[in-house]
């Protein structure tokens, strides 16, 4: 029981990443708060697995920065604390040519993918340092290694800043024991793929070196070693889960 007497909140709960890292948490002895935007069944499922009062389903659209504040104050009155926050919900659109997205899908995108993780962590901070401890866990992608693929620079750019606000906040955190640290997924078997219009990712697959894709199993054990006791002296990494990529 790694995160015995810990609680938790995950963000993007009903994907399938965040699904796993949930599900990972509560079999570890966590309280669950289990943030999902349209997918209400995959995340409400996680409260069927275990006894009632570990887990909470909490709806919110993250675009929009009001109903980020309102998850919060909702989570918050029925948490009490916070010893880890995991920032995994994130916006990604079908691969286009760069001209293609508006400046609205932009804007969007940093809204939920940069800007909703920040109001998180600094809410989350306030209380971690009552306690001098805490984890914070950002969830980026490969694609700031590379630059993404061809059409999706503003998915790229966006976990790009996303990373710098881990390591900012691993400065500024680390008197109070507060360590925030990203899991740089690789390509990762979810069905994220399908939903953006690329069914087929034989050919990405080739460029790693396993020669497999990752299973949402495996980024959720990695954001489980950062949010146990055994990272004690893990703070501002960024941690690629990538098949050597």
């Amino acid at each position: 029981m790694l995160l015995k007497d810990r609680c938790a909140l995950v963000t993007g709960a009903s994907g399938g990443v965040g699904f796993q890292i949930a599900k990972r948490m509560l079999e570890e002895g966590a309280t669950v708060g289990a943030h999902y935007n349209a997918n209400p069944a995959q995340a409400e499922h996680l409260l069927s697995i275990v006894s009632p009062g570990r887990c909470r389903a909490f709806r919110a659209e993250f675009s929009d920065p009001r109903q980020v504040t309102e998850l919060w104050g909702q989570f918050a009155h029925w948490a009490g604390s916070i010893d880890i926050l995991v920032n995994c919900a994130a916006e990604a659109t079908r691969p286009g040519p760069t001209e293609e997205p508006t400046i609205e899908t932009w804007d969007r995108i940093f809204r939920v993918n940069v800007t909703a993780p920040f109001m998180l962590s600094r809410a989350a901070m306030v209380e971690m340092r009552k306690r001098r401890s805490g984890r914070i866990i950002n969830v980026s992608s490969i694609g700031v290694k590379f630059g993404g693929g061809v059409g999706t620079v503003h998915y790229s750019a966006s976990k790009a800043a996303l990373e710098a606000v881990t390591l900012s906040l691993a400065k500024e955190g680390a008197p109070d024991n507060i360590l925030v640290n990203a899991i740089r997924a690789g390509v990762v078997d979810t069905s994220l793929h399908r939903k953006i219009g690329r069914p087929d990712l034989s050919d990405r697959v080739k460029l790693i070196p396993l020669k497999r894709p990752a299973q949402a199993q495996e980024i959720a054990e990695a954001v489980l070693f950062l949010a146990s006791e055994s990272s004690s002296y893990i703070t501002g990494v960024v941690l690629p889960v990538s098949g050597g990529e």
